[in-house]
């Protein structure tokens, strides 16, 4: 039999997490004594929980891995929107673990009882208000799963302090099996052959290359499409590091705060190809007035960014 404490800090070992960042309250105690007997995980005592939300978005970045954050139940919760908000738009994966009040306390208005649930259902891919121990080993495995396939983003899981104390010997899953949650696989081969024909006919195509190169650690494929159709290389902000700056084809990073090189270039392009980028705003400026002369080729592992801005 484990303790709910138990389960979540046996499941961060069996996910590979070394280090998590988060500050303690009241119905996260069970967890912060069970911490003890884990030294080989690194906790990050933080002057505030917003520090803990960017820290484990940082964290992520720097090593691909999920960042982890930690807070309590009200204010504590409350204080990772940020972090968890910016973790989303940036497709960071990142599981947030907040602690709540005793689960039968839970719509009572119990103190600093709050519905981080309800409040983050916008903001991360999906969350969890955890209310019996037996389902914890599940969910903790799908969270980090969820956060770590298909566009990465962000998890939250609610878990009452209760819960944290209550034991049970449901093991972990072996596999995770979600109703409706499909990871986009390759392209097909007429989708292969219409972007070949594109590039093949273009006079003057040119590649920007986001964050989603850099997530799937495409930047061998990424050069190789580059020197072998000769196409130029501009880097979003979130992009940068995927194509050698001092490559030949590199244009450097275009947009508001980017080079003139790059962006002038767009302007003159007949092509267009968008490798894991969603086209925001601060790249194009004016949609309407962006590649006025090019067709539009977008990759992008979430069918919904194809389209969504420019196309």
């Amino acid at each position: 039999m484990r303790s709910g404490a138990q389960i979540v800090m046996e499941a961060l070992q069996r996910e590979g997490v070394d280090t998590f960042f988060g500050y303690p309250g009241g119905v996260l105690l069970p967890l912060y004594d069970e911490m003890l007997n884990w030294p080989d995980i690194k906790h990050i005592l933080v002057r505030h929980e917003q520090c803990a939300a960017h820290m484990a978005d940082g964290y992520a970045r720097v090593t691909g891995r999920v960042g982890v954050c930690l807070a309590t139940s009200g204010p504590g919760a409350t204080n990772l929107v940020t972090g968890i908000a910016n973790a989303i738009m940036d497709s960071v994966p990142m599981v947030a673990i907040t602690g709540n009040v005793n689960s039968w306390a839970i719509g009572k208005d119990a103190f600093q009882e709050t519905d981080i649930q309800g409040i983050t259902i916008p903001i991360t891919k999906h969350n969890y208000l955890v209310t019996n121990v037996d389902d914890l080993p599940y969910a903790i495995t799908e969270a980090f799963h969820l956060a770590r396939t298909g566009r990465k983003g962000p998890v939250l899981i609610d878990i009452p302090k209760d819960v944290f104390i209550a034991k049970t010997d449901v093991p972990f899953p072996d596999k995770i099996e979600r109703r409706g949650y499909r990871i986009p696989g390759a392209p097909s081969v007429e989708q292969v052959e219409v972007a070949a024909r594109m590039i093949a006919e273009a006079k003057k195509p040119l590649i920007i290359a986001g964050a989603g190169v850099l997530w799937s650690e495409g930047f061998d494929e990424l050069r190789e499409l580059a020197e072998k159709a000769d196409i130029p290389v501009i880097n979003s902000l979130l992009g940068l590091g995927t194509f050698p700056r001092d490559h030949e084809l590199s244009l450097g990073m275009m947009g508001m705060h980017g080079e003139a090189t790059g962006t002038l270039a767009v302007q003159e392009a007949d092509l267009v190809i968008g490798m894991g980028i969603r086209f925001d705003d601060r790249l194009t400026g004016d949609t309407s007035k962006f590649a006025p002369k090019a067709k539009i080729l977008h990759f992008d592992l979430d069918p919904s960014e194809v389209g969504k801005t420019v196309s």
